[in-house]
C-alpha cells in the first residue's frame, strides 16, 4: 500500500477499509478461509520517518473439533496496531520500503496465534467412541462395556488404598 502522501505530511490521516484475500492463514488445526477475505479497517498516521497502522482486522476461520470432528466455525475481530519505519527494529516494527507499507507479515503475526490450537465444539465434548466411531455427544454406545481389553485386567484388579500408612512397603 502506497503511503507517500502520508510521508510527505507528518502527522496526517489516512481512513482506509481493505477486504484482503490472504492465503496460509492457518496452525495446524485452524484456518482461515482463502476464498474468504479479511475486512481491514485501518487508519494510517504519519510519524516523522514511518507510519503507525492502526484498527480492525476481522474474519472468519475453519476447523473441525479436535474431540468429535463436527465442523466449527467462527467470526474474529482482532485489533491491530503496527509501526512501519524505514530502519525497523527487530520484533517491534515492520519495514518502509519505498513508500510502501506490506501489511501480509502484520497480518499473519496478529491472526494466526489468536486461531484455536486445539478446537472444540464444546468444553465438555465427549468425542468419538475409539472403537465404533459413534459421536458421544448424541448418543451413549455400549461399546466400552462390551470390548474390556484383557491385558488391562492386573492393573483393575489392583488397588491401592488412599491412606499412605496402609499401603504396603516397596522393596
Amino acid at each position: 500500500m502506497n503511503v507517500a502522501d502520508l510521508l510527505r505530511r507528518p502527522g496526517s490521516t489516512r481512513e482506509v477499509h481493505l477486504e484482503v484475500p490472504l492465503p496460509g492463514l492457518e496452525n495446524p488445526s485452524t484456518g482461515v478461509d482463502p476464498d474468504q477475505p479479511l475486512t481491514l479497517d485501518l487508519r494510517l498516521e504519519s510519524l516523522p520517518g514511518g507510519i503507525v497502522a492502526s484498527g480492525r482486522v476481522r474474519g472468519r476461520w475453519r476447523a473441525v473439533c479436535s474431540r468429535c470432528l463436527t465442523p466449527l466455525e467462527d467470526d474474529f475481530d482482532l485489533r491491530l496496531r503496527e509501526v512501519f519505519e524505514e530502519d525497523p527494529i527487530e520484533e517491534e516494527t515492520y519495514p518502509l520500503h519505498h513508500d510502501e507499507i506490506d501489511l501480509e507479515q502484520p497480518l499473519r503475526d496478529l491472526v494466526v496465534p489468536e486461531l484455536p490450537p486445539v478446537p472444540l465444539c464444546a468444553d465438555d465434548c465427549l468425542g468419538l467412541c475409539p472403537t465404533c466411531g459413534a459421536n458421544l455427544n448424541d448418543h451413549p454406545c455400549d461399546c466400552a462395556a462390551k470390548a474390556a481389553d484383557p491385558r488391562w485386567d492386573a492393573l483393575r484388579a489392583l488397588v491401592i488404598p488412599d491412606d499412605v500408612e496402609l499401603r504396603p512397603e516397596s522393596n
